[in-house]
């Protein structure tokens, strides 16, 4: 209901609907990040600001299925250029500007950890509120 994607997951936290499309946010920038690795040498990728734009109008007004449908749509993308990967391009690596050298492989985890990590938040929420 609007009324459970408008709760905050924990006092001063994000919305459900803000973490849905943070995670979609986030999954967009990690995939684009991984595909710059396969096409340049260590690139350094930009950061962008996580709190910032999940106060964007599409991130507080716009309905959760857009992002559920893009991040549906990005991960058949993703998952079929990873299973064409080579061990040497699964190597590769890109440079963050904080957290320094970061392996393709490595990401692989933490991507797939952090869409986890944010469901976690929304099916801690819903048992806690008996949804």
């Amino acid at each position: 209901s609007l009324a459970q994607l408008s709760t905050h997951y924990r006092p001063g936290g994000w919305t459900v609907a803000q973490v849905v499309h943070h995670v979609a946010d986030s999954h967009l920038n990690s995939y684009t990040r991984f595909r710059l690795a396969l096409t340049e040498d260590h690139p350094t990728i930009r950061p962008y600001d996580e709190a910032a734009w999940a106060e964007l109008p599409d991130a507080v007004g716009e309905p959760v299925e857009v992002s559920l449908d893009l991040l549906d749509a990005l991960h058949a993308r993703w998952a079929r250029l990873l299973r064409s990967l080579s061990p040497a391009q699964l190597d590769r690596s890109f440079c963050h500007p904080e957290d320094g050298e970061i392996g393709l492989r490595t990401n692989i985890g933490l991507y797939a950890w952090h869409g986890r990590h944010h469901l976690a938040h929304i099916s801690t929420l819903a048992q806690r509120e008996g949804w």
